[in-house]
């Protein structure tokens, strides 16, 4: 066998060369997992009413343009000049959730009013990368507030971007929600 052809897949590794590199690796401990993974801290519920300015209506319209998606389904969007790969650390759960918004069980209303609250509570925190559960609904083909916030998280320029998040924040039952910078009073 001549020595400068490269091995092939099914040449077998020399005894001398297995022996060498088993000498070279002995007393090495494979490296444990460090990755920790963070405890999302919640949004807290301001002390007064008077912390967050009143609105009497949700800035939210009901009026549906967009096709309706099920249970299963991914959902993403995001605002213009948004860089890939911040779309994609957020659609591989890689930022640290600041807040969470869980609307299981709420009527449309309660859900609207909410997320109006919860948005503006975020606003007044600086929170830019929440994570809002909606479930799957009771009907996987027409789930309501999945379909909802497709929707009304489309209306506000707050909201830079989101997707359905990974396995282990709920799949396709919750949202990760890119919001804009906050700087300065609310």
């Amino acid at each position: 066998m001549n020595h400068n052809t490269q091995m092939g897949k099914k040449d077998k590794i020399s005894d001398d060369d297995i022996n060498a590199f088993r000498d070279a690796v002995r007393g090495i401990q494979p490296l444990i997992n460090t990755k920790i993974q963070p405890t999302p801290k919640r949004v807290k519920k301001p002390k007064t009413q008077k912390s967050l300015p009143e609105y009497p209506h949700s800035p939210f319209s009901d009026h549906e343009s967009l096709a309706l998606v099920t249970s299963e389904d991914i959902i993403e969007y995001h605002q213009p000049g948004i860089q890939h790969k911040t779309l994609r650390n957020l659609r591989t759960g890689q930022y640290n959730v600041e807040g969470i918004l869980d609307l299981h069980g709420k009527t449309v209303d309660k859900a609207n009013e909410a997320l109006h609250h919860f948005l503006l509570q975020c606003k007044q925190e600086k929170a830019r990368h929440v994570l809002i559960i909606h479930g799957k609904g009771r009907d996987p083909s027409n789930p309501i507030l999945k379909n909802k916030l497709n929707h009304w998280l489309r209306q506000t320029n707050q909201v830079l971007a989101f997707c359905s998040a990974t396995n282990k924040d709920g799949r396709t039952g919750a949202l990760y929600v890119l919001l804009k910078y906050q700087s300065g009073e609310v």
